[in-house]
């Protein structure tokens, strides 16, 4: 597995948190972009990069997470769509190829290489979808970056 360490700075995001149950991610993320795009876009803002997934953390069988859009600026939110942000520092990063279904068991390969190699994970964790499947039928071409911050 190729992994990257790099510094990245905060980055200002707007989407949708919820306590998903871990059965569900796959409808709440999809739902989430379908609202938070159309949204951004009436309201003036301009997304900076591709759709996101935040990992806040687990808790029991649900996951606290987000789902949304990197923008220059939020300049307008509702109860619902909020004001988020991918935070700055140092972390490492993995690009999984495959089908959506395959992140989880990509996502715990990267987390065991990330042990093996001696470094601390800090959450939240996140996932940047770097395929569109509108655009890409074929989901063995979808990529995904997997982003993981690590303590210094």
């Amino acid at each position: 597995m190729e992994v990257e360490i790099k510094e990245l700075a905060a980055r200002p995001l707007i989407g949708i948190r919820s306590n998903v149950p871990k059965n569900a991610i796959g409808d709440l993320i999809p739902g989430a972009f379908g609202q938070v795009g159309p949204y951004f876009e009436d309201n003036g803002m301009e997304m900076t990069g591709p759709p996101v997934a935040i990992y806040y953390g687990e808790h029991g069988n649900e996951m606290d997470m987000a789902a949304g859009a990197p923008v220059t600026e939020v300049t307008a939110t509702t109860d619902e769509i909020t004001a988020l942000e991918l935070p700055g520092g140092k972390v490492a990063t993995t690009v999984y190829d495959g089908p959506h279904e395959g992140s989880p068991a990509a996502r715990d390969q990267f987390a065991e290489e990330l042990v093996g190699r001696g470094l601390t994970t800090v959450e939240p964790c996140w996932e940047e979808y770097l395929t569109d499947p509108r655009q890409e039928a074929d989901s063995s071409k979808w990529q995904t970056l997997m982003v993981q911050p690590i303590a210094d």
